[in-house]
């Protein structure tokens, strides 16, 4: 029948297959959660890409309003200036005889 050696080998080989059982199990389950991993760090990686766009497309279009508020601004000193030489072309000749105007430009006083 069997010898004691072949016996005892026979014991150390069902003793290793009962510590390889649950050492591949933990292998299998570790390999699931590298691929869950492996998926959300792809996922953040697009979330970061998509991110980085969102802010350079906020940067182009902030400094595209920047430029449209900047030639706005330009046009309104434009139309102000025109509006003041306006209306000091339209007071100096509307000035009636005897009224002076004031030095400081902005009342008018009587003689």
């Amino acid at each position: 029948m069997f010898s004691l050696a072949e016996a005892l080998l026979f014991a150390a080989l069902v003793a290793t297959t009962g510590c390889l059982v649950p050492m591949y199990m933990r292998l299998k389950r570790l390999d699931r959660y590298h691929a869950q991993y492996r998926d959300m760090i792809d996922w953040s990686a697009c979330a970061m890409v998509g991110a980085s766009n969102a802010v350079q497309a906020f940067a182009q279009e902030g400094r595209t309003v920047l430029e449209d508020l900047s030639s706005e601004i330009e046009f309104a000193k434009a139309a102000l200036a025109e509006l003041k030489a306006e209306r000091l072309k339209l007071t100096s000749s509307v000035q009636p005889v005897g009224v002076t105007r004031d030095p400081a430009g902005s009342s008018l006083s009587s003689v």
